[in-house]
């Protein structure tokens, strides 16, 4: 699965984007969202329906939400489409993405934003960066406590 360049000219509901994000400490992540709608002759981003993972003020807490591409662009940069296999019709997957607003269980391991857009997409709720992140933390972590237990038994022979 890869991406393309956003290309606004060709933009259609169902499309599934993604893009690069910074956090204001400077933490980057990644974020996706399903073009919800797109209304015929529109003309600028404010016009375009996204629904994605959104921070919700009221709430305190993030809910799946219905934005414009405008708001869902403001959070990140380069956005791009999801080159993968859909699963579903465009009007399908805009259904299965409607059926999900004001979901408000948001778990950055278990259930974000690329989880719900590939649930919609594929049918199955997946996280390349979870995977990417969770591989690199996990092989991290076997190499400190490998090098770790060397390093006390060592330090035992030592004394």
């Amino acid at each position: 699965m890869g991406t393309k360049k956003l290309n606004m000219a060709s933009i259609e509901a169902g499309m599934w984007l993604h893009m690069d994000c910074v956090n204001p400490i400077g933490l980057k992540f990644e974020h996706d969202g399903i073009v919800s709608a797109v209304p015929e002759g529109y003309f600028s981003a404010a016009d375009i329906k996204v629904i994605h993972y959104a921070w919700s003020e009221p709430h305190g807490k993030r809910l799946i939400s219905e934005t414009t591409l405008a708001e869902f662009l403001a959070v990140g940069s380069s956005a791009r489409v999801v080159d993968a296999r859909c699963r579903f019709s465009p009007l399908e997957v805009v259904k299965r993405t409607r059926s999900q607003l004001g979901r408000a269980d948001y778990n950055v391991l278990g259930r974000n934003c690329q989880h719900f857009g590939s649930w919609c997409y594929e049918g199955a709720a997946f996280s390349r960066e979870v995977f990417k992140y969770g591989v690199i933390g996990t092989s991290f972590g076997l190499v400190v406590s490998i090098v770790g237990i060397i390093a006390i038994g060592m330090a035992r022979a030592s004394w």
